[in-house]
This record gives structure tokens, C-alpha cells and sequence, in this order.
């Protein structure tokens, strides 16, 4: 975990650093002096983020995070009208169906994260385009201690996952799934489905108070940008220090990392420099593919591989390999092996058929290589007294 806490540092340094930047721009949420509009959009992406995070550590990518919370906003706000209970009652639950049918084709069917989350949030982008707007929204705005208590919310579910995913037998039941190719069964597809269950839910939840958080004048409210969400989210879990590969990830690095991208975003829109803010969410993921390589490469060594290189470092191996009292060392008979090479004439030894020193020997008369008597010549020819056959006699 060292590599996370340095990395979670220079994020913290980097988001105060930015904020600070941000109260001295004209614009952004900071241009009339409040930091209830930081708190109103800053939850939802804390949310989108931890939710991404959470399936990138069971190893299936979420990316119908940013449909998900399109679909819980749209449906939230057209139950608006039958009281808060209910409206939060539906856009929750249509999160968690969704979860269920992505966890579904995700961990039962074995289908690759992405292109399950692909395909499920294509279908939503497709509803949503023939859909409609929906009912005018009819519930007041959160109020400043509704959006306290979100992010708070937001920040802690966030700090609880990181803090879970750092025990060292919540990485080692992870490490199947890491571990074993795409579609082959690894055991720990109860995990994989309530992790992608949870993604879900929290992007429905991010959807919820993002619709609930921005209450127009009159008409339809403004739903949330799919696409641009899932960007977000993707770039800034992957910044704070999340795996891509699965499995590793760091505490307070998705809260972080989520405030820096969104205040770097509202700097660049403030201070009107010259590109679309959505490139920096674009570059946070660029950014994150380093950042999974900085982390994988400081975490070379696993739990069992530690284990195994421990012991090998020990001095009970070396008494380990010592031959026990009573034994006979194996190496007498590789000895009497080699010796047994050079004793005896193959070829004019008696006795019959036997072997010395593992190395079988024939007795007289007998052709070792067989009844042909190819080579009776040469076993019968005179020899000079360099081994040569004489010729000629």
C-alpha cells in the first residue's frame, strides 16, 4: 500500500492546490461565494467514481455507470409526483434491476465486463432516445444539509470500500478472478455479481441526487450526460489509483482524484481557456493508464508469492533438504553408476544376463545389439596394439 499513500498525497496536494485556484476564478461554482454548488456536483461524482472503482476491483468494468444514472434520474423525476419516498424508492430500484441483469450476464454468463456494460447501456441509450422527457419535476430542491449529507454519504461509502479492499484476504480472494482468463470459471463469481450489484446501485444513486441537486425554474429537470459521466468516472477511478487489471486499489484516492478532475474541469470552463473541459476528463484516463502501470509495477509481489519467498530465505529450508538420519544419500547410487561404466567387458563378461551399477551387462557370446552379427567383424577381427583391426591375416 506505500505506492497508494505517496500517490494519495500528491492527489491531495494537487486537488487543494486547484480548489484554491478555483476561489480566485470568475467562474465555476465559487463565482457568488458558495460552496454549495461544489458539494451539489461533487457528490454524484464521488458516487460515479466509487462505483466504477468497485467494479474495476472485481475485474468487470462498469461502463453503463453513466446510463445507469440517466436511466434512475429520468425515472426518479417522473415519480416526483407520488412524495420523495416513492420517487427514491423507484429510481433505486430501476438502478438495482439493471445491476441485476448486468451482474447477471456478467458473472452467470461469464460475458467480459465491457462488453456486458456496453450492451446494457447501449439498450438504455436507445430507451432514452425514443423515451421522451419526463414529468415536471414536483419535489423542492435539496436543501444545503440534504447535499451535506449526500457527499458525506458519498465520501464515506467511497472511504469504506477503499479501506475493505485493503485487507489482505480481500485482495487474495480477489486474485482468482485477476488471475483466470475471460470466460473460464474462477470461483468468485459471487463476488463479481455483488460487486457489479453495487456499482449499479451507487450509479443510481449518483443519478438520483445529481436530478435532485439541479431543480429548474419549471419544465422537464436537466438530466445528466451519460457519456460525459461515464468519462469522468472512468478517468478520475483510474487516477486514484485503481487498477485496470483488478484487484489493487487505494483508500482515499477516488474522493480525491473525483475533486480534482471535476474542479480541474470548472477552472478550465472558469478561466475559458481554449478546449472543451470534456478533454480533461479524456486526459484523466490517459493519465490512469500510467498510473495503473506505476501501481502494478510496485506491486509485483503477491500475498503467496511473499509467503513462499520467505521461506525460501529460511535456514529450516536448508535443514529441510539434508538427507534424514537412517537415510542413504541418493548420490552413492549415482556414484556407483558412473563407476559401474568402466567395470567389466560387455562383450566378454560371464554370468548371463545381469546389471552393474544400473547399467545392464550381457553375457558371453551375446550381441548386445541384437542377432544380426553386423558387427561380428569387428568383435572378431585381430587388433593391433592401438585397438585398429589388422587387415590382411
Amino acid at each position: 500500500m506505500a505506492v497508494h499513500v505517496v500517490w494519495e498525497i500528491g492527489l491531495l496536494l494537487l486537488a487543494g492546490g486547484v480548489l484554491f485556484a478555483l476561489t480566485t476564478s470568475s467562474g465555476g461554482p465559487f463565482a457568488e461565494g458558495s460552496w454549495t454548488g461544489l458539494f451539489a456536483a461533487l457528490a454524484p461524482i464521488i458516487m460515479l467514481t466509487s462505483a466504477m472503482a468497485v467494479s474495476l476491483r472485481v475485474g468487470a468494468v462498469n461502463l453503463a455507470v453513466g446510463p445507469i444514472a440517466l436511466f434512475s434520474a429520468w425515472m426518479f423525476v417522473d415519480a416526483s409526483g407520488s412524495g420523495s419516498a416513492m420517487a427514491l424508492g423507484v429510481g433505486l430500484g430501476v438502478a438495482a434491476f439493471v445491476g441485476i441483469v448486468l451482474a447477471t450476464l456478467t458473472a452467470w454468463l461469464r460475458a467480459p465486463g465491457w462488453a456486458a456494460s456496453g450492451a446494457v447501456g447501449g439498450a438504455i441509450g436507445l430507451w432514452a432516445g425514443t423515451a421522451g422527457d419526463p414529468s415536471s419535476f414536483m419535489l423542492s430542491e435539496l436543501p444545503g444539509t440534504g447535499v451535506l449529507a449526500a457527499l458525506g454519504a458519498a465520501t464515506g461509502v467511497s472511504l469504506f470500500f477503499g479501506l475493505v479492499g485493503a485487507f489482505s484476504g480481500v485482495r487474495t480472494r480477489l486474485a482468482p478472478i485477476r488471475q483466470t482468463p475471460v470466460g473460464e470459471r474462477h470461483g468468485r463469481g459471487g463476488l463479481v455479481f455483488v460487486g457489479i450489484l453495487l456499482s449499479s446501485t451507487l450509479a443510481g444513486a449518483a443519478g438520483v441526487v445529481s436530478a435532485w441537486t439541479a431543480v429548474p425554474e419549471g419544465g422537464a429537470a436537466a438530466l445528466p450526460d451519460p457519456i460525459l459521466l461515464t468519462v469522468v468516472a472512468l478517468g478520475a477511478a483510474l487516477l486514484g489509483g485503481t487498477s485496470l487489471i483488478g484487484r489493487r486499489g487505494g483508500v482515499c484516492g477516488t474522493v480525491f482524484a473525483a475533486t480534482l478532475v471535476l474542479a480541474l474541469m470548472w477552472l478550465a470552463e472558469g478561466r475559458g481557456w481554449g478546449f472543451d473541459p470534456s478533454w480533461i476528463a479524456l486526459g484523466a484516463i490517459v493519465a490512469g493508464f500510467l498510473v495503473t502501470r506505476l501501481v502494478e509495477a510496485m506491486n509485483t509481489v503477491d500475498e503467496s508469492e511473499r509467503a513462499s519467498t520467505r521461506r525460501a530465505g529460511s535456514l529450516a529450508d536448508l535443514h529441510d533438504d539434508d538427507p534424514q538420519p537412517g537415510e542413504r544419500d541418493r548420490t552413492e547410487d549415482y556414484d556407483e553408476d558412473f563407476a559401474g561404466l568402466g567395470s567389466g567387458d560387455p562383450w566378454t563378461d560371464t554370468g548371463g544376463f545381469r546389471t552393474t551399477g544400473g547399467i545392464p551387462k550381457q553375457g558371453a557370446g551375446a550381441d548386445p545389439f541384437g542377432a544380426s552379427g553386423v558387427f561380428d567383424d569387428l568383435r572378431d577381427a585381430p587388433r593391433d596394439g592401438y585397438g585398429a583391426p589388422r587387415h590382411g591375416r
